[in-house]
């Protein structure tokens, strides 16, 4: 291959090999052939899609539905079934899941039950697809300020250092590969309608908005830092203010958008319901007098910052981002302690089981900021090649946790200091860890915010 070739298509090469090694990874490391995709939440999530395209019967209306295809609902006040999801991710995995489908009524070897093969494999895929699309448009967003070499590894150390590539390898069919590719579309788009509008771009902004909300309700926050990080220094906020929603007609496409995608949910509640709008979480909510910020990003439990510690290497990047762009550096100021908090103010903080603070995920397009921000610093310095040894072992220290975990050496809920420290970077449980273990308090927790009773495993 030419050096000219190379110099042309260098970036699209590593992305298409990199895009190629995830798939590979998802189809050998995730759980489809033991038909374990669909579980626990992903389960829930895709309730919609077995009801809609398997039983043709959107509503739920079927009853005494044999497993595994009875519908994952609870009836609602008027005695109807509702979901306790929104229909978000199983709208972002609709098309994989359709294909899936399809192949099931094509090789008569496969049931054609919405939980064969075939459909497990297809929203295995869907995980990593989002991935690495949210990987590819992360990437443009960042070279409009990072060069294409710092933006490049920016995105890669994104993937394979922190907990994203666990739910797009390991544990996928969830939520998160959607959120991160949503958001970074999102603040692409943004960034060239800025600097000319279109109406289909006002709608396409509203459409992702709209699925951000409809795949996980609380990241409607997201909406906060992206109306302040585009503001250039040399404009004052009422001129900004005025290119953000002015014309109104460009404001009256972007909620278009978002209103045609949150109108299939706003139907479904109606008729399942009985109003266009639902909780359906029902004793369980959120705590805000009593937030569990240091323990999410702390704990051994599931410690954002022990099991994903590039992101606290990211964090040293924020004095540098404020030289950078400052205003992408105060809109992170205002939005990361805002989420944190009500993330972490939720009556499960840890979010069951899962690797690390799974949550978290979904604002790792914001953390890419800080951490290009850094890695431009130390690529200035004469001893970059011995700085960079630490974000190297960061990376390693996630992939290797990542593994553990799916391996169930990393216990999936009960994590203390002294487990962690007996299976640290090892390949086995010795004989005591097991005792080491403890059990959280669910119902505790759930009732008054607090555990009281944190017991070992029998």
């Amino acid at each position: 291959m030419s050096t000219s070739v190379i110099r042309k298509y260098g970036l699209t090469i590593i992305l298409a090999l990199f895009s190629v090694f995830m798939i590979w990874q998802n189809v050998s490391q995730s759980k489809w052939r033991e038909k374990k995709i669909f579980w626990s939440d992903v389960d829930v999530y895709h309730t919609y899609l077995t009801a809609a395209v398997v039983n043709k019967d959107p509503f739920f209306e079927l009853k005494g539905m044999p497993e595994p295809r009875r519908y994952r609902t609870h009836t609602s006040p008027i005695g109807r079934s509702a979901v306790k999801t929104t229909m978000g991710v199983a709208i972002m995995a609709l098309p994989f899941y359709y294909v899936g489908h399809l192949y099931a009524l094509y090789d008569t070897n496969y049931l054609v039950d919405g939980y064969s093969e075939p459909y497990q494999l297809s929203v295995s895929l869907s995980s990593v697809f989002y991935t690495v699309f949210g990987l590819i448009f992360l990437f443009l967003f960042l070279r409009k300020t990072f060069n294409d070499s710092i933006s490049l590894v920016t995105t890669l150390s994104i993937c394979v250092g922190t907990n994203l590539y666990f739910y797009a390898v390991y544990e996928t069919g969830m939520s998160h590969t959607s959120t991160f590719f949503l958001l970074s579309v999102l603040l692409y788009l943004i960034q060239n309608w800025l600097s000319r509008k279109s109406y289909w771009k006002s709608f396409f902004i509203g459409v992702v908005l709209g699925l951000i909300v409809l795949v996980r309700p609380i990241n409607i926050l997201f909406i906060l830092p992206v109306i302040l990080m585009f503001k250039s220094q040399n404009v004052n906020w009422t001129a900004y203010f005025k290119s953000l929603f002015l014309p109104v007609s460009h404001l009256l496409m972007i909620i278009a958008g978002g209103f045609i995608i949150l109108l299939p949910q706003l139907i479904f509640w109606k008729v399942q319901t009985g109003s266009f709008l639902y909780y359906s979480y029902s004793d369980e909510g959120f705590f805000w007098l009593k937030p569990h910020v240091w323990k999410g990003l702390f704990s051994f439990r599931k410690g954002w910052f022990i099991y994903t510690p590039l992101m606290l290497f990211a964090l040293f990047g924020m004095v540098r981002l404020y030289k950078i762009q400052k205003m992408y550096f105060w809109a992170l100021v205002l939005f990361l302690p805002l989420f944190l908090y009500v993330t972490f103010s939720w009556w499960c903080w840890w979010y069951g089981g899962g690797f690390s603070a799974r949550t978290l995920v979904d604002i790792l397009p914001f953390m890419a900021l800080p951490l290009a921000a850094l890695l431009t610093w130390i690529m200035k310095k004469s001893l970059r090649a011995l700085i960079l040894i630490i974000p190297l072992v960061l990376i390693y220290v996630n992939q290797y946790q990542s593994w553990q975990y799916s391996k169930g050496i990393i216990h999936y809920e009960g994590m203390t200091w002294e487990g962690y420290k007996t299976i640290f970077l090892k390949h086995y449980t010795p004989d005591e860890y097991w005792q080491q273990l403890r059990r959280p308090d669910y119902k505790n927790s759930r009732r008054y915010g607090e555990e009281k009773e944190i017991r070992k495993y029998e």
